[in-house]
């Protein structure tokens, strides 16, 4: 369970990262770099409080936050290359 939630931690720290790069893209309005970076902030929130969950051990409610997202995201991956 520890590893399960350690990698859903990982997956979301990446894909915030992944949308603080795209922020940097000179060819998007202002307006586009708003509708990312509250995606953006909101994952680097899961993941902190995922985290501070893993650490007072509790496991069920830190697998289901960080877990959401993950579970999000492989859905968006799914219908958008499919």
């Amino acid at each position: 369970m520890i590893i399960l939630i350690w990698a859903c931690l990982v997956i979301d720290v990446a894909t915030a990262l992944f949308f603080l790069g795209v922020i940097l893209d000179p060819t998007r309005d202002a307006a586009g770099k708003g509708m990312i970076m509250l995606p953006a902030v909101l994952l680097l929130f899961i993941v902190a409080a995922g985290y501070m969950l893993l650490q007072k051990n509790h496991l069920g409610w830190a697998a289901f936050l960080t877990g959401l997202p993950v579970i999000i995201l492989l859905y968006y991956l799914l219908i958008s290359y499919t």
